[in-house]
């Protein structure tokens, strides 16, 4: 399973390997829970993994770049110069639109990797957990330019993370009663 930690408050620190053991032997008392557990918890990571967005740069058409290259020509060289060259390179056909698949941004903070899932224990609670502990998580929309499958300027937090979870606490939830009351038909 995941890593385990411990909250108080409203802060959460990973735990001794002794007390991890003890969270994993409890969890091995209650197959049920711990298969749900981790199942559904891998389940959201890898979807969230997979989707989550990396900052990209926005694809340059042959015309910016163009512009681009004749502004710094000009600087260096004077505007009939440039102008010249520039011909040269029209012609040529070397300036092309970027590709579709774009580059990812420098300006990246690496979001995507630090996305973490485990165990809480928070006073009597056990909790499975997915999280993403960039600070402005809560904040990443899909852009124009967002190499996944949702919609545009809708909060990744919220589609990748809190909604799969809820879905899997309902799951979790219904697994549980149905258990439940076979066991106690069975009496």
């Amino acid at each position: 399973m995941a890593k385990v930690f411990i909250k108080q408050g409203n802060a959460a620190i990973g735990v001794s390997d002794e007390l991890e053991r003890m969270v994993n032997n409890l969890l091995d008392q209650l197959p049920l829970i711990r298969q749900i557990f981790e199942n559904e918890m891998t389940e959201i990571y890898e979807e969230a993994y997979r989707q989550w967005p990396v900052r990209t740069q926005r694809p340059r058409t042959a015309d910016e770049k163009k512009a681009a290259i004749f502004g710094a020509l000009k600087r260096q060289k004077g505007t009939q110069e440039a102008s010249a060259i520039m011909r040269e390179i029209d012609e040529s056909g070397r300036i092309k639109d970027d590709p579709i698949p774009v580059r990812v941004s420098p300006k990246s903070q690496d979001s995507k990797n630090r996305l973490q899932k485990g165990i809480l224990i928070e006073g009597e609670d056990i909790v499975a957990f997915v999280r993403n502990d960039a600070p402005y998580a809560w904040a990443i929309t899909t852009g124009e330019y967002t190499l996944n499958d949702l919609a545009f300027g809708t909060r990744t937090a919220d589609e990748l993370l809190w909604k799969p979870t809820k879905r899997a606490a309902s799951k979790l939830v219904n697994v549980i009663a149905d258990d439940l009351m076979r066991g106690g038909k069975k009496k």
